[in-house]
């Protein structure tokens, strides 16, 4: 099974290569079928350059003026043939296993249509760890009520960490609008929603790199995606999928009870209720976790006090 992966740059000199390193390094530490596209839109700050010393590994490369960065992608993918697709921005990250975890999930799951990481992971402009956060899950509702996202709502679906099957793609036009500059991601998942569940899958897929430059820091994201959610709210609720589900690891345990083993489990949800049942219940475990080690950190400092106090004076 291919994977066809498109990066789009513009000027992103200072972190292109590092982006270019992690999809390919993926690939090869996983033994995956990559055909990788990378489309410059004509970058004066040494782009071309980084990308020329990676071309023997890529299946198409250009720096020329386009029209943006989803003409880019739209120009990347009519580049490709892969089974499976998705898109990495030229600032962003793959981890390792990335291409190798995608690709068995596909291969193991054949209803599964599109998939997108249950645990969002940022780096900081360096490099550097900044945080994950877990969600409980996407459905089609959820979205179209701004639940995945909204000018009130947080809780995007990353788009670094979406992949899908081709026929998909196919399905929604085969590209990109080009009727909102700054979020065709978001109206690219309401129109898989028409199609599919999105699948979460319980694992990093890849990390968002803060840094002053994002198009979705600009405020015209959440404009184009308050027009989107209006559009999608206004169409009946049967034109779109019902239900959510997620890939989790679920561990079976050997007869001797000596050890197991790990598998990819499809949980599957046909009622967006238990998705909000999902999410309550996520936050109030994680504020009863962080109340707990407050409550808990200082008779445990203080004893440990005492008893460093007891020993010196024996």
């Amino acid at each position: 099974m291919k994977i066809s992966i498109v990066t789009p740059s513009y000027n992103q000199a200072g972190h292109l290569a590092q982006t270019l390193r992690s999809v390919l390094d993926s690939a090869s530490e996983g033994g995956v079928d990559l055909e990788y596209v990378v489309i410059d839109g004509g970058s004066t700050d040494g782009s071309k350059e980084v990308i020329s010393q990676y071309a023997d590994r890529l299946a198409y490369w250009c720096s020329e003026p386009d029209g943006g960065q989803y003409a880019a992608i739209n120009k990347g993918f009519e580049k490709t043939a892969g089974d499976i697709m998705g898109w990495l921005n030229s600032s962003d990250l793959y981890f390792p296993w990335t291409l190798a975890t995608v690709v068995e999930i596909f291969e193991k799951f054949p209803e599964v249509q599109w998939v997108t990481t249950l645990q969002k992971t940022c780096v900081r402009e360096n490099g550097g760890f900044d945080s994950v956060v877990e969600v409980a899950g996407f459905s089609a509702g959820s979205f179209r009520r701004g639940l995945h996202g909204s000018p009130t709502n947080g809780e995007f679906i990353q788009q670094e960490t979406c992949f899908w099957r081709r026929e998909l793609w196919e399905k929604i036009g085969g590209r990109l609008t080009d009727r909102y500059r700054y979020a065709a991601d978001f109206w690219l998942w309401g129109e898989f929603f028409r199609h599919a569940r999105c699948t979460g899958i319980e694992a990093p897929l890849a990390a968002f790199r803060f840094h002053g430059e994002q198009r979705s820091a600009d405020g015209g994201y959440m404009k184009d995606v308050q027009k989107i959610l209006e559009e999608l709210q206004a169409e009946p609720r049967g034109n779109f999928s019902q239900g959510y589900q997620n890939i989790v690891r679920h561990w079976i345990p050997s007869g001797d009870g000596a050890g197991g083993k790990s598998v990819w489990k499809l949980d599957r949800h046909a009622d967006d209720a238990f998705l909000g049942i999902f999410r309550w219940w996520m936050r109030r475990a994680g504020d009863l976790k962080w109340a707990g080690s407050k409550w808990t950190y200082l008779p445990v400092a203080a004893w440990k006090f005492a008893a460093r106090g007891f020993r010196r004076a024996k």
